[in-house]
């Protein structure tokens, strides 16, 4: 006892005010005023990202659609205005000013309707909506038309390659045995090549390059305006310097440009694609779409390298038009070029 006193009594005595302020000295830092630096990275990283996943949820909100029917009335009234331009560039009664200040007009009113960026929102959505995916129609008649052939003529043979044009994306991802090359005037996806169908084509015979196995039109002959330019489009995909013998071209159109045309209808795009040494092999029909394979069966060639100008051996106007007052105009016209002086 009288030991612990003496301890006690050696102990200094702490001034209550010091011990007070000692404690404000050792306290901790308040981490929510200022964050050590590896949280405040931390904060900053979720900060951006939710900045990123808010924008993206903005972009969505700009481009959503309420219905397969708006996305239809969009991509309608695209299509019209495409018509005009083109009609536009062929009309010899204006001058090149009038010509121009016309073409002005109607790509506004296109930049108006959100452009070529919201006619492929438009387009994506209604692909989404659909029950119709290309490569499962692509897929079986690649396989039986020329895979086969391709392994009984070689095992050291390449691997079928085929150009789908007008691509919202590479759908045939999923298949192993054949390569794909999806190609978009204005691509909105990674795995596709933005290339327009014309110059992707005419810069791929004008290199020598090789020929593909298989061509897929899936509802791009409809988005272009001139009948004529239908015509240069088919004649190139069935171009022997850019469709390997034997190969196949697909055409997917909407049922409503060959069934309510005044100007062309199945039998009328058969006999144009004939003219070119295309055969028909299949033809599928649903409500909304009308599905044509054909295949290469003889040379053709109507592009000519030296005078960048399409010659046809036989030129086809549209058809006889037909009576009713709710048809539409499309159609299919081959055409021989007129070299400009």
């Amino acid at each position: 006892m009288v030991g612990s006193n003496k301890k006690s009594e050696l102990r200094p005595k702490q001034n209550p005010v010091a011990k007070k302020n000692n404690k404000k000295r050792n306290k901790k830092p308040n981490p929510l005023v200022r964050p050590p630096k590896t949280q405040t990275k931390k904060y900053l990283s979720k900060k951006s990202n939710d900045q990123k996943k808010k924008s993206n949820d903005q972009k969505k909100k700009n481009i959503y659609f309420s219905s397969t029917a708006e996305s239809l009335t969009l991509i309608k009234a695209y299509h019209t205005l495409n018509k005009r331009l083109e009609q536009n560039e062929r009309d010899d009664t204006i001058t090149d000013e009038e010509r121009k200040s016309n073409a002005d007009k109607i790509r506004q009113e296109q930049k108006d309707l959100g452009g070529i960026e919201k006619y492929q929102q438009a387009s994506m959505y209604g692909a989404k909506s659909s029950k119709f995916v290309c490569a499962h129609w692509v897929e079986p008649l690649l396989r039986e038309h020329i895979g086969s052939s391709k392994k009984q003529s070689s095992s050291n043979s390449k691997r079928p390659r085929i150009l789908d044009v007008g691509a919202i994306d590479n759908q045939y991802l999923q298949y192993d045995w054949f390569d794909a090359v999806p190609i978009d005037l204005n691509a909105q996806h990674k795995t596709v090549v933005q290339a327009d169908f014309f110059d992707y084509a005419i810069s791929h015979i004008e290199k020598n390059d090789d020929p593909f196995d298989a061509i897929v039109l899936s509802l791009v002959l409809n988005f272009q305006g001139d009948p004529r330019k239908r015509g240069d489009m088919l004649a190139l995909a069935a171009d022997s310097r850019l469709l390997q013998a034997g190969s196949l071209v697909y055409v997917a159109l909407p049922s409503a440009s060959l069934d309510n045309s005044r100007y062309c209808d199945e039998e009328y795009l058969i006999k144009i694609c004939e003219s070119m040494n295309l055969k028909v092999v299949e033809r599928k029909r649903s409500a909304k779409l009308a599905l044509l394979a054909f295949r290469s069966i003889d040379k053709f060639q109507a592009y000519h390298v030296a005078t960048k100008t399409f010659r046809y051996a036989k030129e086809i106007s549209r058809a006889p038009a037909k009576s009713g007052g709710e048809r539409n105009n499309f159609a299919i016209m081959l055409r021989n070029s007129v070299i400009k002086k």
